[in-house]
């Protein structure tokens, strides 16, 4: 008994002192984790760098550095995850055991009161209120160990995508830059051709090597250029057009092409830092987590010892024998362990979680740092391109001057020349006119003044025509137009214009209003020039319908002057049921009236039917029926449908309630003046026979 309350008061000295222990841990502050620890990458980081760019080479060590600090933390979390002995497996084990000990005990406990046993039944509930504690505890302690390995399997996750992306940079920075031409081509010079005579006075003797063609790049807003004829072939000069780029213009596409690949490059670069941004953040956020959760298990580990203790305290003071106090001594023991391991855990979290910080106030200057790059590099980027359409722009100064040199003398010379023929002309119209009025002929001088002057303004009215028409072509020649296929045009649409232009026209004109007025379109159903059938196709001249055999009606538009569509819009089916005159209408009125309203409801039809069915009641008295008329309002192209399924349902129906439909028959009456022959079988006073086709 003495030893017992020795080994007591030990226990509650030693559990008082590690309370006050990790009391004044945790008030203690801890040093910053950047002295504690080294941080998780950029580690080599100069002090005083500042805004330094960083060079490929500190790049490359800080990337590597910190894919193998989270390769070994992520080796770490799997280990962890594939331990036995780790604190999943031990929460676990613990808390099946005190579930079952406690289903034991309350099925035991259940026994004895059944039996009538008070004071063992007693003591056993003393036991399992005590052995309920510790399974709460056991329980929080298993939930805090899933809630941790559930944010380890996602540590991992995000740490393999995070060593991947580290691995990117890293390749893109080890990867050469883009392919380029080790050699540029050359600009082309401007220096002149040598003559003919001195080229075969240098190459006189000796055999002339085969030149190869020259390709020169294509700038934008200038045409390309071909490539350098042969000897022997036509070398006559070409518009100015088909010249190559200048010099400078040449630079100026060569340095664009590069600034916008250095914009590419800066804009990859910001958005793989993003990338590294985010997935430091979800770090963070995991690390977090895992601390709240190692807090947690603190408090539970120390809940459990003192719930031990106290029970151990309990238990002694009761003489409990020193075998069970030795178990739960060992038991307050492992709590004890526990809450060491749960409280160095905290630290480490602590300090994780400053490393990740430290990395992402990093990587956040390696973002603004990028992102100024990026910035400068577009700058450059807009001010080279700006240079480059300035320079390739035909209104900017240089090429305006460039083009006057060369073509605006030709043009100038063009219209003067149209001028000069133009006043020439009008000078020789009155010389002319006297001239073949002075030659003699029928009439007074006049009217051969008047004939000449007829003959003389036909002409120049032609050749006016002819020189403003060829001065215009010479123009256009000159500023770059090909001519050949607008004088071919010109001829093709004079042609038609001669021979078809009324029917063309009229086509035309009628197709135009039609697209204009919405009149119809593809797949409506139409009635035109005789013809009904489905639009397959609308043109501005022609209107193409199939009809139900499937024959193809090419109708020209011009030919059209009624359309009758049935399907503009909405579509309506029109119903002419013909019942018997024994049958009452009003119930057929109703009968239809349900049937329609039946159809409205069906899921396979209502969306078809736009109203309910209306009802217009008796239409026609005819030989054999009695017709009553209906409608219904449909989508378009869905009358056909729908009238199917409601004749259906309605010949269904009207069998079902015996309503007759009708059917055309004849009635016979046979005639006797002096009674029927015995023959027949007619007896005087029977009805006469129906015949019936």
């Amino acid at each position: 008994m003495f030893r017992t309350a020795i080994l007591t008061v030990l226990l509650c000295i030693c559990g008082t002192g590690w309370v006050t222990a990790q009391q004044e841990a945790t008030k203690t502050p801890r040093a910053s984790a950047a002295e504690q620890s080294k941080p998780t990458s950029q580690a080599a980081d100069v002090a005083g760098k500042g805004q330094e760019k960083l060079s490929d080479a500190e790049r490359i060590t800080r990337l590597q550095r910190t894919i193998e600090e989270n390769e070994k933390l992520l080796g770490e979390l799997k280990a962890t995850l594939e331990d036995p002995e780790a604190e999943y497996s031990k929460a676990e084990a613990e808390f099946k055991g005190l579930d079952r000990d406690l289903e034991a005990k309350r099925k035991e406990l259940q026994k004895l009161t059944g039996e009538g046993k008070g004071d063992e039944a007693a003591a056993l509930a003393k036991e399992i209120e005590a052995l309920q504690q510790r399974w709460k505890l056991s329980k929080e302690r298993f939930d805090l160990a899933i809630q941790e390995r559930k944010t380890q399997q996602q540590q991992i996750a995000t740490l393999e995508q995070r060593i991947q992306q580290d691995r990117a940079a890293k390749d893109k920075l080890l990867a050469p830059p883009s392919t380029q031409p080790t050699t540029p081509p050359r600009p082309p010079t401007t220096a002149p051709a040598q003559p003919a005579a001195e080229a075969a006075a240098k190459t006189e003797g000796a055999a002339a090597p085969a030149e190869k063609p020259t390709v020169t790049p294509i700038v934008p807003g200038l045409p390309p250029v071909a490539a350098q004829p042969a000897a022997g072939t036509d070398q006559s000069p070409k518009p100015e057009a088909d010249k190559p780029p200048s010099k400078e213009v040449f630079e100026a596409q060569r340095e664009a092409e590069a600034k916008a690949a250095e914009v590419e490059a800066a804009k990859e670069t910001v958005r793989s830092i993003s990338e590294r941004v985010e997935q430091t953040r979800k770090n963070i956020e995991q690390e977090r987590t895992l601390l709240v959760t190692a807090r947690k298990k603190v408090e539970n580990a120390e809940e459990t010892r003192r719930m031990l203790a106290e029970q151990l305290q309990r238990r002694s003071a009761e003489g409990t024998p020193a075998a069970e106090l030795q178990d739960l001594w060992a038991k307050v023991a492992e709590a004890r362990q526990r809450s060491r391991e749960a409280q160095e855990e905290v630290t480490r979290r602590v300090d994780r979680i400053d490393q990740w910080q430290e990395e992402l106030e990093r990587l956040r200057d390696d973002r603004i740092a990028a992102l100024e790059e990026e910035r400068q590099a577009q700058e450059a980027a807009d001010k080279a391109q700006g240079r480059l359409e300035w320079l390739t722009n035909p209104l900017s100064v240089p090429n305006v001057v460039r083009w006057i040199s060369t073509h605006g003398v030709l043009i100038a010379a063009i219209l003067i020349g149209m001028l000069l023929v133009l006043w020439l002309g009008r000078v020789l119209e009155r010389r002319m006119v006297k001239l073949l009025a002075a030659r003699g002929g029928p009439g007074t001088q006049v009217e051969r003044e008047n004939r000449a002057k007829t003959l003389v303004s036909v002409l120049h009215n032609t050749v006016s025509v002819v020189v403003v028409v060829g001065g215009i072509l010479m123009i256009l020649s000159e500023v770059g137009l090909p001519i050949v296929p607008l004088m071919g045009g010109a001829a093709v649409i004079g042609l038609a214009i001669a021979f078809g232009a009324q029917n063309l026209v009229r086509d035309y004109f009628t197709g135009f209003m039609i697209l204009l007025e919405s009149q119809y379109g593809v797949n409506d159903v139409i009635k035109i020039a005789g013809v009904a059938g489905l639009v397959e196709r609308v043109t501005l001249r022609v209107t193409i319908l199939r009809d139900l055999e499937g024959a193809v009606h090419f109708v020209p538009n011009g030919q059209i002057t009624t359309v009758s569509n049935l399907t503009h819009g909405w579509s309506r089916v029109v119903l002419d049921i013909g019942v018997a005159y024994k049958e009452d209408v009003d119930q057929v009125m109703q009968v239809i009236t349900d049937v329609g309203k039946e159809l409205r409801y069906d899921p396979n039809f209502r969306h078809l039917i736009l109203e309910d069915l209306e009802m217009l009641g008796v239409d026609a008295f005819t030989d054999s029926a009695v017709i009553v008329k209906a409608i219904v309002k449909t989508r378009p192209l869905q009358q056909w449908t729908v009238k199917r399924a409601m004749m259906r349902r309605l010949k269904k129906k009207f069998d079902e309630l015996g309503i007759e439909i009708p059917f055309p028959h004849r009635t016979i009456f046979h005639r006797y003046e002096t009674g029927p022959p015995p023959s027949s079988g007619v007896e005087s006073g029977e009805r006469p026979s129906q015949a019936r086709p």
